[in-house]
């Protein structure tokens, strides 16, 4: 999907992607570069891919006597990349305690102190942001929903092996952070969509995917980094699927099941894909519609890639069907 401009084709979220690291540097690179660099200093609208893509660009940029040329923190309309490209660098270390690396090498001890800050304000504005909105069917309110449970998950967790508060304080901001990371990536692939929801026909079941998939996923079955209270729970670093391409994988998975045309099981799918098997859950879903009307889904529940031992053994009573893609299918015959 690209966006028209009077001057040009602004790329779609992976083009920019692929752009940003690129190292050849397209032609109309420089072209793309200024527009959107424009449109930041002047506080004009950028949707978040723009504004990641851009956003990594000014924090590269130096004058002539080597120093940054701008901060990035001075750039408003870039203010959710400064987020997104914070938590990622202190993902493991929210406080700083250890050397932190970024592009330049080691950060400075008052860089570190700066970048600290700025992700304890961020994280005491989303607490209160969030507070109240777990009530609702839109993608802020399947973030609060499922930061709730989290939270309760952790309170468990925190009693039962006698945690202290500090280090419960730690936890708590860690999920809170992740929430907020999430809640934008999610966005960031609405946004281009144009729409908060995906429905697939498949079999005469209507398949519903929308953001509470995408949210009860990746922060239950993608999120290595925060699952010290949720030991129950499987995690993978899945060299098949960047983080952010979960949804567009989900899709795919679907649409390539579609064409098969074969049977549907109403609670889940099993597929592989470079011979890593998934699991793809449903729940029937009743949504209200204007016109006092009720349509009923199979939504998409959660997807993760299959580690424990009771669904492998499940797998190997299944047959593996596979296609002319990287998909293949585990059916019942």
């Amino acid at each position: 999907m690209l966006i028209i401009y009077n001057i040009f084709e602004v790329p779609s979220r992976k083009e920019l992607s692929e752009l940003y690291r690129d190292p050849t540097k397209p032609k109309h690179y420089d072209s793309i570069v200024q527009e959107l660099f424009t449109r930041a200093h002047n506080n004009e609208p950028l949707s978040l891919a723009e504004e990641l893509f851009i956003g990594g660009i000014i924090e590269q940029l130096r004058n002539k006597d080597g120093k940054r040329a701008h901060k990035i923190e001075d750039f408003e309309g870039c203010k959710n990349y400064h987020f997104r490209s914070r938590y990622l660098k202190y993902v493991n270390d929210l406080n700083g305690h250890r050397e932190i690396m970024d592009y330049n090498g080691p950060v400075s001890k008052p860089q570190k102190e700066k970048d600290v800050a700025f992700l304890q304000k961020t994280y005491e504005e989303w607490e209160a942001y969030l507070e109240n909105k777990s009530t609702g069917f839109g993608l802020i309110n399947y973030v609060a929903q499922e930061l709730k449970y989290q939270l309760k998950e952790l309170d468990k967790y925190t009693l039962r092996l006698q945690i202290g508060s500090r280090y419960k304080d730690y936890l708590r901001k860690i999920l809170f952070l992740h929430s907020k990371y999430i809640y934008l990536l999610v966005k960031e692939f609405y946004e281009e969509l144009g729409t908060n929801e995906e429905q697939i026909e498949i079999q005469g079941e209507e398949i519903l995917v929308d953001g509470f998939t995408y949210v009860h996923t990746m922060f239950r079955h993608f999120a290595a980094h925060i699952k010290k209270h949720q030991i129950k729970k499987s995690y993978h670093f899945d060299e098949n699927i960047g983080f952010k391409e979960v949804p567009d994988f989900l899709l795919n998975a679907l649409h390539n099941f579609k064409t098969l045309k074969l049977p549907l099981n109403k609670r889940h799918l099993y597929f592989s894909f470079n011979d890593t098997p998934y699991a793809i859950w449903f729940r029937p879903f009743k949504k209200s519609l204007p016109g006092n009307i009720q349509n009923e889904y199979l939504r998409v529940q959660t997807f993760y890639p299959i580690e424990n031992t009771r669904e492998y053994t499940k797998l190997s009573t299944m047959t593996l069907l596979y296609s002319n893609t990287p998909f293949a299918f585990y059916v019942n015959w």
